[in-house]
């Protein structure tokens, strides 16, 4: 046989071919049986699932496509992941249909991304299984998921709740309660979640084994406190706190457009801290002094360039105090990423160095004694918006002219 005539698609190993066919869709994995005889049912044996109305072009096709794909599959062959995304009025059995499946056959990753005209309740008691360990759960609408049960999902280490908004009772323990049974859950991140409930003003996150903990744009009718005993890692953007109590926090990332709002309880493991405000009043000052008090054990301390300007117009607050770091071994400044928050309509604009500063910024000597006395020898990096902005223009350059290359090589690939 002539190398033109070797078939190389039939002759790739099996696992490469599963690989290759995990980046599509069901329906295009299906497709590909036409590539080669061998390809003709490999579809069946992949340990994945794909089922997007986006690639289906109307309600109709996406059942008649999961109907014929389910019966089809080789039911010896475990589901590593299963991907649902759902943009129309699919039916809540048609949704049952496809988790029961998956669950049957020991689903490990699932993505779910759905879309609906008006507020309806989420099938969560369908969220039964015992090999579940990663979710995510996508909401691509304005209305709510009204909660009436909890996920029974003791194997799930892993939860990502992106734009879904929950309507509660009058409990707000129903939302601890929501994860009630999940002990293994480690990782938990809410994006731009929003919870509707009767109960005041706080919300808590509560679990006994939370490790990791990411609360990105939420909600602002409401704040946030955190209760675990065991939580490693947590970040906190654009969302109103209330009090952290995690004796075991090592790294916190905190990132607010107007005044902050946590308060700590013991954070005597904290090792790094990230702590920016956007839009800072010189009135922030007494409250920011006693935040970095309880940082005292950091050794990798970030501060905002707007915190450390409004320090540096409130110097006789600080001037008086011992430095609380005894540990520090990095200090570095950079202004916040203020395009990622608008500028309050209701706040004066803070106040700025100005620019001769700006490009060579030094910190008035009480600010510098203040966080540096009690490590002296930490290393110290300071970005001015000057320096930032270059930065910013020296990325964009590059990613210009990696695409002038790609373009070049594909010209000289025709020549």
């Amino acid at each position: 046989m002539n190398a033109e005539e070797v078939d190389r698609l039939s002759n790739l190993p099996d696992d490469l071919i599963n690989k290759i066919l995990s980046f599509s869709d069901t329906k295009d994995a299906i497709r590909t049986s036409v590539l080669s005889s061998r390809w003709k049912n490999t579809w069946k044996s992949i340990p994945h699932l794909d089922f997007s109305l986006d690639h289906l072009t109307s309600l109709p096709k996406f059942y008649e496509c999961v109907n014929r794909v389910l019966p089809s599959r080789n039911n010896e062959i475990e589901l590593e992941s299963a991907k649902l995304d759902i943009h129309r009025e699919v039916s809540q059995t048609f949704v049952k249909k496809i988790l029961n499946y998956a669950f049957t056959h020991s689903v490990q990753k699932m993505t779910i991304s759905y879309c609906f005209s008006r507020d309806i309740e989420f099938p969560m008691s369908l969220f039964i299984s015992r090999s579940l360990k990663d979710l995510t759960l996508i909401g691509l609408s304005y209305h709510y998921t009204k909660i009436t049960s909890t996920w029974d999902l003791p194997a799930l280490t892993t939860l990502c709740l992106d734009g879904v908004k929950f309507k509660f009772g009058d409990n707000y323990n129903e939302l601890c309660g929501l994860f009630s049974k999940c002990p293994n859950l480690k990782n938990l991140t809410l994006t731009k979640c929003e919870i509707c409930h009767g109960c005041g003003p706080f919300i808590t996150i509560s679990h006994p084994q939370l490790s990791t903990l990411n609360v990105i744009n939420g909600y602002q009718s409401y704040a946030i406190n955190v209760v675990a005993p065991h939580l490693k890692f947590l970040t906190v953007v654009n969302c109103q706190g209330g009090l952290i109590s995690a004796p075991e926090l090592s790294s916190l990332t905190y990132e607010m457009q107007g005044h902050f709002t946590f308060s700590t309880d013991g954070l005597f493991s904290l090792e790094k801290v990230d702590f920016y405000i956007c839009y800072p009043d010189k009135e922030d000052a007494p409250k920011i002094i006693d935040m970095l008090q309880q940082f005292r054990n950091v050794k990798y301390l970030t501060l905002g360039l707007e915190i450390v300007e409004v320090l540096a117009s409130s110097v006789q607050l600080v001037s008086h105090l011992p430095s609380p770091f005894a540990n520090l071994t990095s200090f570095k400044i950079y202004p916040a990423n203020i395009d990622h928050f608008p500028r309050p309509l209701h706040k004066s604009q803070p106040s700025r160095m100005k620019e001769e500063e700006q490009e060579n910024l030094k910190m008035p000597t009480e600010v510098k004694n203040y966080v540096l006395d009690g490590s002296p020898n930490a290393i110290v990096t300071i970005f001015s918006r000057q320096d930032m902005k270059a930065l910013e223009n020296a990325k964009a350059a590059q990613q210009i002219l990696l695409e002038l290359q790609m373009l070049l090589a594909k010209q000289k690939y025709k020549c």
